[in-house]
């Protein structure tokens, strides 16, 4: 009994050796990528260098933005990583997380948000602009989101560029007394009330950039699923009532 006891004893400390020796000769080998990578293209901020499923390929996250590298640097892969099994879109998936947690980095002070009557912890977060014709489409569905218990939070970015009208406008709009209704308004083609004042007009194409926008407007759910481009209130609700928010 005594022999078995410590043979098992003897067994579970090797496991554990074998298990902490390849964990470390896994840091070991992202360090040295990480090494390889900062030689080959240099500046390179590396946000996260991390083993995917597949063996030899990993997962660098640089500046918002994923792509999977091979063990010697050498070759660099720019596109998405697809499960076969259950057509999951894992690049998506990740990515969705990243850009959520650059989101909530803006803080909601800096945001422009429609509040349903009840209180609400779900939401959708748009890059909004006045101009654009599917914002404003979905604009005009506002009351039907904030109904199914959705909150709207917009980011604000002129298409046209900063220090163009249309961000002269989305300032007008930040900076009037009642933004919300300011918004609605100038959505709906009514005049915009020129104004001035400190606002994140700016961070917020910054932080569009970041996230590669195309075009207005962009919708992450809470969850973490990038829209580009419209979707009609019910089926927006229908998304994130079905699902869970990221924790953070």
């Amino acid at each position: 009994m005594n022999i078995l006891s410590n043979f098992t004893k003897r067994l579970t400390f090797c496991v554990v050796a074998l298990l902490a020796s390849t964990a470390s000769l896994a840091e070991s080998t992202i360090d040295e990528i990480g090494e390889r990578l900062s030689e080959r293209l240099p500046g390179i901020g590396i946000t996260s260098l991390t083993a995917t499923p597949v063996a030899g390929l990993y997962e660098l996250v640089t500046d918002g933005q994923i792509y999977y590298i091979d063990e010697t640097a050498e070759f660099l892969v720019d596109g998405s990583l697809i499960q076969l099994s259950d057509r999951a879109n894992l690049t998506d998936r990740r990515l969705g997380g990243i850009h959520m947690g650059l989101i909530e980095d803006m803080g909601e002070q800096n945001m422009l948000i429609y509040e349903p009557t009840d209180p609400s912890t779900r939401s959708i977060t748009v890059f909004t602009d006045i101009s654009c014709g599917y914002c404003r489409q979905l604009h005009a569905q506002i009351d039907s989101l904030l109904d199914a218990g959705v909150r709207v939070r917009y980011i604000l970015f002129p298409r046209s560029g900063l220090g163009s009208q249309g961000h002269k406008d989305l300032e007008s709009v930040w900076c009037a007394d009642d933004p919300q209704a300011a918004m609605t308004n100038a959505k709906a083609g009514g005049k915009i009330e020129p104004a001035s004042c400190e606002n994140p007009i700016e961070s917020h194409v910054a932080l569009a950039e970041r996230l590669n926008l195309r075009g207005t407007p962009l919708i992450y759910t809470d969850s973490g699923e990038k829209i580009p481009g419209y979707r009609d209130a019910a089926t927006l609700a229908a998304m994130v009532n079905n699902s869970k928010p990221i924790t953070n």
